[in-house]
């Protein structure tokens, strides 16, 4: 047998091979042949076992036996006499390509692996050319997000070498003492040295390093250190290649020098993302009737396994809601919808995870000009393949006319990831974690472009620099890193950034520049009628009104000079309100509305609003801006418009 990363007992050898021998073999010496041991009853012991490797080192054939082929012949069970010896080391058969079960050639990785495969072959196959004698140590880095699929990229290269693949989780290794780390990883480079020629996989290499407390222990990376150094001074006639993934962008100094090669494995774009579904598809025998490109385009910020599971989701729903048979199976574009649908709905429960709102410019009353401005703004570089006419949009104005409404409002309608950032859960009491903060931000929405980052209350996020008063200077390093990675889109033409705030003097002048927050828009109050009408027509349009609208023009006549959209949101919610109330009393004259409602007493019959109804919410709406504050916001208007 040759030497693998397995567990393999006596009895679990004999059993392979009486079972692959049931049948005549042809062999000749020095022949390799595999057998398949997760189809068999005896390997549900060790679940990780898939193939084991035997090589024929001697033939010997009886003298009275005539053949034709030299130092080879047919085993057969009952008259051969098979003799196991000592395990070997070797290089392994090199797989390739396969054929699925119609007959058409596919690949056995992913399509996007290809560049990846190759610069890691040509990492690797330097060392294992025995009349090769390098000075350096071959251990690598492979970065990538979670769910990028690095354990498939490097089990796929040590198949097409030929060498055995041995997995090792790190955050498994890692003890409450040092010494049991430092137990635990001697077992594992000692498992490594038996299964050579091999490839061993460190995952969550950032873990490593640390104690139970999260701080560095040089203890233990100093003995890795010497592990690894010794390991390699033995000169093994096979090679150990070594390769460490990651999730995180950052590793500590003292491992990341160890490395001789750092691979990045990036975003994928949506040509990469239609290849990898068609691949997906085409691995598991699924038709489809549908656009992959379309498909490709909702999921932006998918990676391998997302886009895995959102096949695996979208066959549940096709047979939920089709019952077909299984031979029949064919996805629709609908069974992708529900599948992202369902996907995003869990997604989006996780912080920070970009997501696209619905708020449709319908749900939107007035506001026209700002509307044509921030489409214009927002579909040119959406349409120019050469990044020009980007940048970025500052919504001011008081509290409650519609900034964010109007952010979420693009979004949706140009299907774009909304990611939103308030100011002050950015900030952080630790040194440089705001500034890693700012980061990730971008981060994030470079992963899930094309989108668009809402920063409200900006104001608190980027004050004027050296004028915040804190004794660090946290303010002012938050300002300046917000800068740089703005600055650091390098002209991208599918990120967008839209702040809103209700002070733009507060913010540093900086951020006011071409090329960032360079045109500003006024979002004023409502005091003219027919943009208090547009707007309480979008906040009624699903209201079953009795005179079917003519009242809101009638209110119009009562309503406050100065309202702003969230004003008016109050007297349309209040007004529907009132009218439940009354039908609740209605039936019940003896119940209020809050006990109908711990009673559970449903609606028996939909709410009509009346005229009476808004006058009422009118009477008791208190406006979030009073006039002073109206006219302080139109002359700070004039002076950014001048300026």
């Amino acid at each position: 047998m040759i030497s693998n990363s397995y567990e393999c007992t006596n009895d679990l050898i004999i059993a392979v091979l009486e079972d692959y021998f049931s049948e005549p073999r042809f062999l000749r010496k020095n022949d390799l042949f595999a057998i398949n041991a997760k189809n068999q009853f005896y390997s549900h012991s060790n679940p990780s076992l898939a193939v084991i490797y035997f090589k024929v080192n001697f033939v010997k054939i009886k003298e009275n036996v005539n053949s034709t082929v030299k130092n080879g012949c047919y085993i057969l069970r009952e008259e051969t006499t098979l003799i196991q010896e000592s395990n070997i080391h070797s290089y392994l058969p090199q797989r390739y390509f396969y054929l699925d079960a119609k007959e058409k050639l596919l690949e056995p990785y992913p399509p996007n692996f290809t560049k990846l495969l190759t610069h890691l072959e040509h990492c690797i196959l330097p060392f294992i050319k025995h009349d090769i004698q390098l000075p350096i140590k071959p251990i690598f880095l492979i970065k990538g997000s979670l769910g990028s699929n690095k354990y498939k990229l490097i089990q796929t290269v040590a198949e097409r070498i030929g060498l055995n693949f041995l997995y090792a989780d790190l955050a498994e290794v890692q003890a409450l003492t040092s010494a049991q780390t430092e137990a635990k990883l001697r077992i594992v480079l000692h498992n490594a040295e038996q299964s050579i020629p091999c490839v061993l996989c460190l995952s969550n290499i950032e873990l490593f390093g640390k104690n139970s407390e999260g701080q560095k222990d040089e203890r233990i990376i100093s003995t890795f250190a010497t592990e690894v150094n010794a390991l390699y001074n033995k000169h093994l006639k096979y090679p150990i290649i070594i390769i460490a993934t990651t999730n995180e962008t950052d590793i500590s100094a003292e491992l990341n020098r160890m490395f001789i090669e750092t691979i990045q494995i990036e975003h994928l774009n949506q040509d990469e993302r239609t290849d990898l579904i068609s691949w997906l598809l085409a691995k598991r025998n699924l038709n489809y009737q549908s656009n992959l490109l379309k498909v490709a385009g909702m999921c932006s910020d998918y990676r391998f396994a997302d886009l895995n599971a959102l096949i695996l989701h979208a066959v549940k729903f096709h047979y939920k809601y089709r019952n077909t048979d299984f031979n029949s199976l064919t996805l629709t574009q609908e069974d992708f919808d529900k599948a992202y649908e369902y996907m995003q709905s869990i997604y989006t429960d996780c912080k920070g995870v970009p997501r696209v709102p619905k708020v449709h410019w319908e749900d939107i009353g007035g506001l026209g000009d700002l509307k044509h401005e921030i489409m214009r703004r927002i579909q040119l570089p959406l349409l120019n393949a050469l990044g020009f006419g980007q940048s970025g949009l500052l919504l001011y104005g008081p509290p409650g006319t519609g900034k964010t409404l109007l952010a979420k409002a693009v979004a949706t309608e140009y299907q774009l990831h909304f990611l939103s950032v308030k100011g002050p859960e950015v900030l952080n009491m630790y040194v440089g974690q705001s500034e890693k903060n700012i980061r990730q931000v971008f981060e994030r929405a470079k992963s899930a472009a094309p989108c668009i980052i809402f920063f409200d209350e900006l104001d608190s996020l980027a004050p004027n620099r050296g004028r915040s008063g804190d004794s660090g200077g946290v303010m002012d390093r938050v300002v300046s890193q917000l800068l740089a990675e703005m600055d650091g889109l390098d002209g991208s033409n599918s990120i967008f950034i839209i702040g809103a705030t209700n002070r733009p003097d507060l913010i540093d002048p900086a951020l006011l520049r071409p090329g960032r927050f360079d045109k500003l828009l006024y979002v004023g109050i409502h005091s003219d009628r027919d943009a208090q009408l547009k707007v309480l027509e979008a906040l009624t349009r699903k209201f079953k009104l009795r005179e079917n609208g003519e009242e809101l023009a009638q209110l119009i006549d009562h309503m406050p000079a100065h309202t702003t959209g969230a004003d008016l949101y109050s007297v349309c919610s209040n007004a529907w309100l009132n009218a439940a109330r009354k039908v609740l009393s209605k039936d019940d004259p003896n119940n209020s509305m809050e006990q109908s409602v711990s009673n559970k007493i449903g609606l028996n019959e939909p709410i009509t609003v009346e005229l009476a109804d808004f006058l009422e919410a009118v009477h008791e709406l208190v406006p979030s801006v009073s006039e002073e504050e109206a006219e302080r916001y139109r002359r700070m208007q004039t002076e950014l418009s001048s300026s």
